[in-house]
């Protein structure tokens, strides 16, 4: 029989996050326990944050693409100082599926052989099933790579980890 595991909320942050197109990079994610973010332009890499501090993070980003990018900040900022060890992840391709639930275990780190995203967060995967993406959570298409979940939707969440960490089916 499968472990099941129960999820306690109690001042956790739930997260949604998308690994990136297709979600083809999950399977690494998932093998070595690990969740990673970056800025979608190829040419950009702000390199270590550690080397950047919060503070400086908006104006290195600002700087990099020349103009002032509110939501490269607040992507950058949120995986280097507002994920928190053990805050939820869900893990989305698109807007159709949930593939994976993870727990954060570590801090941020910088892991320059990542060959897209290079800002990580280890993460214990503790669901990869294929769930159905929740017509609630869907809110027109404004999550973006890593976005936390505000409490207007948090009880959607926290039923969608719990049903698939007890191993519910979808139509339970």
């Amino acid at each position: 029989m499968e472990k099941v595991f129960k999820p306690e909320f109690d001042g956790k942050g739930i997260w949604m996050y998308w690994p990136d197109d297709n979600a083809r990079m999950f399977k690494e994610n998932v093998e070595k326990g690990f969740m990673a973010c970056g800025l979608p332009d190829a040419d950009i890499d702000l390199g270590d944050l550690d080397l950047i501090g919060v503070r400086r993070i908006e104006a290195t980003v600002d700087a990099e693409y020349g103009k002032p990018n509110p939501a490269a900040v607040k992507l950058m900022t949120d995986i280097y100082a507002k994920v928190d060890i053990g805050d939820f992840i869900i893990a989305r391709n698109g807007f159709d599926t949930i593939v994976g639930i993870g727990i954060v275990t570590s801090d941020y780190y910088y892991d320059e052989e990542q060959p897209l995203f290079n800002h990580c967060r280890k993460v214990e995967w503790i669901n990869t099933d294929t769930w159905t993406f929740p017509e609630e959570l869907k809110r027109g298409g404004k999550w973006h790579r890593v976005t936390l979940i505000d409490q207007h939707y948090r009880y959607i969440a926290e039923e969608l980890i719990t049903a698939i960490c007890e191993g519910k089916s979808e139509e339970e």
